[in-house]
């Protein structure tokens, strides 16, 4: 018989262990609400604010940049990838001549992503070369335009994404949307003006804050 009232505990500590692991659910949710947020948003794109409004093309289904597709930067090392992961990314796709033409586009990334004031905190550059002699080039690119990714792939690795992209060689000159796990989910045309996709990117940022909120507010 026991006395003093003590309860033996159960063992495992049901109730305890549930307890504990709250706040862990409750921050797994949060930190993943952006991406489940952008996976919404492609896949159900009437869901937009202001409507299906998008002035880019959506890319349906979404491209993912290959695994396995060879992203070198100029100093000659694997693209860290991880630093797009939960990002939105504005990427430029360019062949093997970035003249004037590419070079304004890539400054109007720059632009673009200045002009979303707080939403450059969670926004990244991506220039991709589709050039096996790229490293130079990129190099140079990549000091005149510091804190932009540049990257290059050789023939092989950008004929295969070009064919994922359906387009061929007019998949190239063009600003594409990146979302927070990876996807190429929109697109512009090489004459679109970059309020466009200024445009565009405002409101999918905006969208993945109300995800964001909705997942705090609903673990309160």
């Amino acid at each position: 018989m026991n006395s003093g009232g003590d309860a033996t505990p159960e063992p495992g500590g049901g109730s305890g262990s549930k307890r504990g692991m709250k706040p862990l659910l409750v921050m797994l949710a949060i930190f993943a609400a952006p991406l489940v947020g952008a996976w919404f948003l492609y896949l159900n794109p009437e869901y937009l604010p202001s409507g299906r409004s998008n002035l880019g093309e959506l890319i349906s289904p979404v491209v993912p940049i290959p695994a396995n597709l060879d992203l070198i930067t100029p100093e000659g090392a694997p693209l860290d990838r991880d630093a797009l992961a939960g990002k939105w990314t504005l990427v430029f796709l360019t062949g093997r001549d970035c003249s004037d033409p590419c070079q304004s586009r890539v400054r109007d990334l720059r632009q673009i992503r200045l002009a979303l004031g707080e939403g450059s905190l969670s926004t990244e550059r991506l220039l991709i070369m589709v050039d096996p002699d790229g490293q130079a080039k990129g190099a140079e690119l990549a000091r005149e335009f510091g804190g932009m990714h540049v990257a290059w792939t050789d023939a092989a690795g950008g004929e295969g994404l070009l064919d994922l992209l359906g387009q061929g060689d007019a998949a190239l000159g063009r600003i594409y949307i990146l979302d927070p796990m990876g996807n190429l989910m929109m697109r512009y045309a090489p004459d679109a003006p970059a309020k466009d996709a200024l445009k565009d990117m405002g409101r999918l940022i905006k969208a993945s804050r109300n995800w964001i909120k909705g997942a705090g507010y609903g673990h309160k």
